[in-house]
């Protein structure tokens, strides 16, 4: 099981921090092992996803339902896919005009075994990094 949990004040304005992270499409552009994202459905309260990820020779699809609250807070809901569970939650807190206090938790379990002893010495170095990739991306 790996859990991860991370705030950090950001320098950027909410509404551009939580546009990001709602544009699960171009999580491939820049977000480390994020390989494609297919949107099987989209609205203005969800969108379900087919997301496949990749390292080495370790590569895995899963569907996930990410539910909306503009401004406010994302949260993933977990369909399908090589995990026992999956959780991750983002949310948003104003701190200024130009400054938003950003909160991450991730909590996931492989299914396999196989996979927990594969991805165990650098999963939580990998969050941390795609985390990180998020606020490198506002800066550009």
């Amino acid at each position: 099981m790996v859990s991860f949990n991370k705030n950090k004040i950001i320098s950027h304005p909410i509404k551009k921090i939580y546009n990001l992270v709602a544009d699960v499409k171009k999580y491939p552009d820049f977000l480390p092992w994020c390989t494609n994202v297919e949107i099987k459905e989209l609205t203005k309260k969800f969108i379900i996803t087919e997301v496949k990820v990749g390292f080495q020779n370790i590569n895995e699809t899963y569907v996930c339902k990410v539910l909306l609250y503009p401004k406010e807070r994302i949260t993933l809901e977990y369909i399908s896919g090589p995990f026992e569970y999956l959780e991750i939650d983002w949310k948003f807190k104003k701190v200024s005009k130009n400054k938003t206090d950003v909160s991450f938790f991730c909590n996931f379990k492989f299914e396999s075994i196989f996979l927990r002893l594969c991805t165990s010495f650098f999963l939580e170095d990998a969050v941390e990094k795609m985390v990180d990739a998020f606020e490198k991306k506002l800066n550009n």
